[in-house]
Formats: C-alpha cells, sequence, structure tokens
C-alpha cells in the first residue's frame, strides 16, 4: 500500500476513534449555536478547502469572538465555551492522533525534516477535517431531532407554508 493510501486508511481509523468526542461537541454546538447552521457549515467549508491548519484556527477565534453563542458553556464543559473547546480539541487531541499515525511503522513520519513536518501538518488538517464533519452532522442532527421532538418549533414555518398555498388557493 502506498504512502498516501496508508495515511488515509490511519486518519479513518482515528476518526473512529474519535467520534464520541465529536458527537459531545456537536451536542455542545446544538445546544447553543441553535440555529446558526451557517457558522458551522463556513467552519466545515474553510476546513474542507484549506491546505493551512492556521486557516481552521483563525476561524474559529473569529467566530467565538464575534458571537457570544460560540463563548456558551454546555452541561458537558461547564467551564468552557464552545469555540475555545473545539480550538482546543483540535489543537491538543488531534495533534496527539497525528503524532499516532505518524509514529506508525509503515509510515514513521519524523519531525525534524521540513517534508516530514509539512507530512505532520497534512495529516493533522485531515483529521481535523474528519472530526469537524462528525461534529457538524451530530449538530444537524440534534437541532433537527429537536424540532421533530418539539413540533412548537417547526409551527411557525409550516403555518407560514400553509398560508402561502391558501393564498393561491392550493
Amino acid at each position: 500500500m502506498n504512502k498516501e493510501m496508508q495515511i488515509i486508511l490511519e486518519v479513518n481509523n482515528q476518526a473512529d476513534v474519535f467520534y464520541q468526542d465529536a458527537v459531545k461537541l456537536g451536542d455542545h454546538a446544538g445546544s447553543v449555536l441553535k440555529r446558526s447552521r451557517s457558522q458551522l457549515t463556513g467552519l466545515e467549508t474553510i476546513a474542507e478547502s484549506t491546505s493551512k491548519i492556521s486557516d481552521v484556527f483563525d476561524y474559529i477565534k473569529k467566530q467565538t469572538a464575534r458571537n457570544s453563542s460560540w463563548r456558551q458553556a454546555h452541561k458537558d464543559s461547564p467551564n468552557e465555551g464552545f469555540g475555545v473547546r473545539l480550538k482546543k480539541y483540535l489543537e491538543t487531541n488531534l495533534k496527539e492522533s497525528m503524532g499516532i499515525i505518524c509514529k506508525k511503522p509503515q509510515l514513521e513520519i519524523g519531525d525534524k525534516s521540513e517534508e516530514d513536518q509539512r507530512e505532520r501538518r497534512h495529516i493533522h488538517l485531515l483529521l481535523m477535517r474528519q472530526f469537524i464533519r462528525q461534529m457538524v452532522v451530530e449538530y444537524e442532527f440534534q437541532v433537527n431531532l429537536g424540532d421533530t421532538l418539539n413540533p412548537q418549533n417547526t409551527q411557525g414555518k409550516d403555518a407560514g407554508r400553509n398560508q402561502g398555498n391558501s393564498k393561491r388557493g392550493l
């Protein structure tokens, strides 16, 4: 198996390991961001389109500074807001996951040469993409599950739709 395929396999394995952490942060996002889907879509877009991990961190810092909802705590993390918690997880936990991948005998990616450091940043970014994707899916699930469990959340939307239909004689 070539090196890139081995990296993808290892990143996918690590994504299964940190899945529950992504679920917890997705729940946190669902409880504090409510209907701010565009902010998480923006995060996902940045993560998927950039080649620099710093772009992802800059987006998180900017959203945390601009939006008080990104600074709200959650029952899983009563002393830490969503943005800080997410940034810390991506910086610390996923960096550890990257280290685990780089030490695999099939890869043995060091940290001395410029090429090794570039490879490490690339793996870190791949892990961040996986984590953010998982977290956003959980966020959407929680927000939309809330609509299903609490019909009052969707009543206004449905009422508006029905009014529009009745005006047209439908």
